[in-house]
């Protein structure tokens, strides 16, 4: 199962909260990437290092009462440890200039951290458009979820106030993948607050 479950995680190009610029990478090799870029500003643009450190736990010990039929699909649960670098992705090298605000973290959010995340299979539309009025926004197949975020805490930003502050990325814990336009016609997606109570929340355990 750990082994099948960092398949899934590094068989998709990128698990975002949005298309537009909040995602993160894994690598087969144990390498990856993190970004927070919203409107036209980049926030974070790093490489990671991660490893699975524990056994998974199968959906079998995982998965609590159910209380709908469309309830999402626990693939597992992985332990994870991140370590950002203070380095950007190659790619990020050729912005000319480099944004003045990009990687203002503290020597802190470079350190290894220790993440608990589940994998899920169901019909998810974008994190950031969970409770939206629109049944039409695009529709993933898969959705992640950490215990807490990817993202460094407000107190390991240098100057968080502004941006940060407004766009919160320290509360993203939930991020989709593999698009899949054909679940736009079965109605609501499983990531919809509204949905909360009819299925388990999407606390990780």
């Amino acid at each position: 199962m750990n082994e099948s479950l960092c398949s899934i995680l590094c068989g998709e190009d990128e698990w975002c909260f949005d298309s537009e610029g909040r995602s993160l990478k894994f690598n087969s090799d144990g390498t990856g990437e993190l970004w927070c870029h919203t409107h036209f500003h980049y926030w974070i643009a790093v490489d990671l290092h991660w490893k699975s450190v524990e056994q998974a736990v199968t959906s079998a010990t995982t998965t609590t009462t159910t209380r709908s039929t469309k309830s999402p699909q626990i693939l597992g649960q992985l332990n994870l440890e991140i370590t950002l670098l203070n380095q950007v992705p190659q790619v990020a090298q050729t912005f000319v200039p480099i944004p003045p605000v990009l990687n203002a973290l503290t020597d802190t959010a470079f350190q290894p951290k220790l993440y608990r995340i589940r994998i899920e299979k169901g019909n998810f539309t974008e994190p950031c458009f969970a409770g939206s009025e629109s049944p039409l926004r695009p529709r993933y197949a898969l959705r992640l979820l950490f215990d807490r975020s990817p993202y460094p805490p407000r107190e390991e930003w240098r100057e968080p106030g502004g941006g940060p502050d407004s766009g919160q990325f320290w509360g993203h814990t939930e991020f989709v993948a593999r698009d899949a336009p054909e679940l736009e016609e079965l109605g609501r997606a499983m990531n919809d607050p509204a949905l909360l109570g009819v299925w388990d929340s999407c606390t990780v355990s």
